[in-house]
């Protein structure tokens, strides 16, 4: 795209002018000696007099004989003048030879390169005299030969089109009342034709620097009413569909992409939402958002994403990270960006149970200096809503503003309606959030890693996606994280108010003997026993009774910080 001046969009070009270059000559006036002479010899001479092939060609190629339609044209000292029966000179009239027609004047001489007002209507003669018809002519105004000279058209009886709308060469022109062609904004109602001074949709138009109408392309202008060189004016996007009219509202398909207009013609750009308004309740694309902006993306219905002014068509179908509403003119890279999904329609989704309220509530974690952690959000431990979406088949969390959910996710509050429970579910890294199932390692920010196990399945056991609490495989986890010995080789780690003997990788410990280490006795459980009356219960191996403990008991609280 192009920057200055009357800029372009998708390689379009104006035409110049070179089709429209024509050369226009002077015309002459006849002096009322030589008119006089004429009459003379109009008395003393018969018409039947013969011209010289000199003279014919000074009258025009277009004028091969003298006798016309209307008069009989003669040659009196260079001059032509037509001649009625009764042997009078024509004057300001048109005769016509050979089907052309040509105009003399109040003095009865032949009118050439000039303009012609004939019964209140605006002609112009060419060179050799011929009214031209279907035909342009770059001049002055009829009545001001100092004024900048303007395109005019002459339609097929020669007459200068005006306050009307001409199509030449399958394009549409429009002219003013005084003829001149009008370029820029045009505004075309009920045959009435002047330059736009606001946008009034389905009767203004955009011609360019040739005076076509635009049709099925782009503009980048000032809006109608304002001049072209006023430094401070916005400039906009249009688009102009096949009838010449500006697309409003959402234009699909222009050049394989979806493009969405106010209901003045601007294409929109950034975050874009259809709005209503609330004094006339009509629907309208607007940006939503920037400096100073409330705006939040849950306040819409129909939201859109469509990138900056250089780019402007709606996403479709993909994700896209980019910032909230009220950060995207920054573009600041201390603001967050986030993931959002857009599905085939342009569509941002936006989690319609924020209006029910029906979310399931949650709280963020994330691993930090091997512990769980609860992270702030607006400086503070801030619960959010929640809502369940299936993307190309995988699993993602969504807040009511549309903003993809990553890393850990605890929910303290169910919605059965999205299948989701109470527990803390991952969705691994900021640039993944697609809901993880089963044994997952996951990395701390000083780069140590630490074992998760998810439900795969929803049992009376687990719940997809939930992490597991208790025994899983003979190993022990709380809230998805494997819980090891870690001050020691064994210890004792309490979950549910359910004691587990466990060691360095997080395995069960069953067997009834001392567990020691370096010789020395951490837990006997010579005289204990373990609750193992239920294979699939996550309680399985946990300590029954009689087991002595002689070292710390882990509290699985430390490590992870829970509201």
């Amino acid at each position: 795209m192009n920057p200055k001046g009357l800029r372009t969009h998708d390689n379009f070009i104006y035409r110049k002018y070179n089709g429209f270059v024509m050369q226009l000559g002077i015309s002459k006036s006849v002096s009322k000696k030589q008119k006089e002479s004429a009459l003379i010899m109009r008395k003393q001479t018969k018409i039947a007099a013969v011209v010289s092939a000199a003279a014919l060609l000074a009258l025009g190629a277009s004028m091969t004989s003298f006798a016309a339609s209307k008069g009989t044209w003669m040659m009196v000292d260079g001059e032509w003048y037509c001649y009625d029966k009764n042997g009078d000179a024509y004057e300001n009239t048109f005769c016509s030879s050979n089907g052309k027609e040509y105009y003399v004047g109040e003095d009865g001489q032949l009118v050439r390169s000039a303009w012609v007002e004939y019964d209140g209507n605006y002609y112009f003669v060419n060179s050799s005299g011929a009214k031209i018809t279907n035909d342009w002519r770059l001049t002055a105004p009829y009545d001001d030969d100092s004024a900048d000279e303007e395109w005019y058209y002459f339609k097929s009886n020669g007459k200068r089109a005006e306050n009307e709308k001409i199509t030449y060469k399958s394009k549409s022109y429009y002219f003013d009342s005084d003829g001149k062609m009008l370029t820029g904004w045009v505004t075309y109602d009920s045959n009435a034709v002047d330059e736009a001074n606001d946008f009034v949709d389905g009767k203004t138009f955009y011609c360019d620097e040739t005076g076509a109408r635009l049709e099925k392309n782009w503009v980048y202008s000032v809006e109608p009413g304002v001049e072209d060189d006023d430094a401070d004016a916005d400039e906009y996007w249009y688009y102009f569909k096949s009838s010449g009219k500006a697309q409003i509202g959402k234009g699909t398909n222009i050049k394989g992409q979806t493009y969405l207009f106010d209901n003045e013609g601007r294409m929109q750009t950034g975050w874009v939402a259809l709005t209503t308004s609330t004094s006339s309740n009509a629907k309208e694309y607007l940006e939503i958002g920037g400096e100073d902006s409330t705006a939040k993306l849950s306040d819409y219905t129909d939201v859109y994403f469509c990138g900056d002014e250089d780019d402007g068509h709606a996403k479709k179908n993909k994700w896209y990270k980019t910032w909230r509403p009220e950060d995207f003119d920054d573009e600041d890279e201390d603001n967050d960006e986030f993931w959002y999904w857009i599905d085939k329609n342009g569509k941002v989704y936006i989690p319609t149970e924020a209006a029910s309220g029906s979310n399931a509530t949650g709280y963020k974690y994330k691993l930090e200096d091997a512990a769980l952690a609860q992270k702030k959000v607006s400086g503070s431990y801030e619960s959010f809503e929640i809502t369940k979406k299936k993307v190309n088949s995988k699993d993602y969390f969504f807040n009511n503003d549309g903003e993809m959910l990553s890393q850990f996710i605890g929910v303290v509050t169910p919605n059965t309606a999205d299948g989701l429970v109470t527990g803390m579910y991952y969705f691994g890294g900021d640039d993944d959030g697609s809901m993880k199932t089963g044994s997952q390692s996951v990395r701390d920010d000083n780069g140590d890693t630490y074992k998760f196990y998810f439900g795969t399945k929803n049992s009376t056991s687990e719940n997809k996606g939930v992490g597991i609490t208790g025994n899983k495989s003979n190993k022990l986890y709380y809230k998805g994280l494997l819980i090891t010995a870690d001050d020691y080789k064994y210890q004792i780690a309490t979950v549910d108010n359910h004691d587990f003997i466990v060691n360095k990788n997080g395995s069960i410990q069953h067997s009834s003997v001392e567990y020691k280490e370096d010789s020395d006795v951490l837990i006997n459980a010579k005289g204990g026993s373990f609750n193992i009356t239920d294979v699939a219960d996550v309680y399985k191996y946990s300590i029954k009774a009689g087991v002595e403990n002689k070292v710390d008991t882990i509290n699985v609280t430390d490590v992870m910080d829970i509201k």
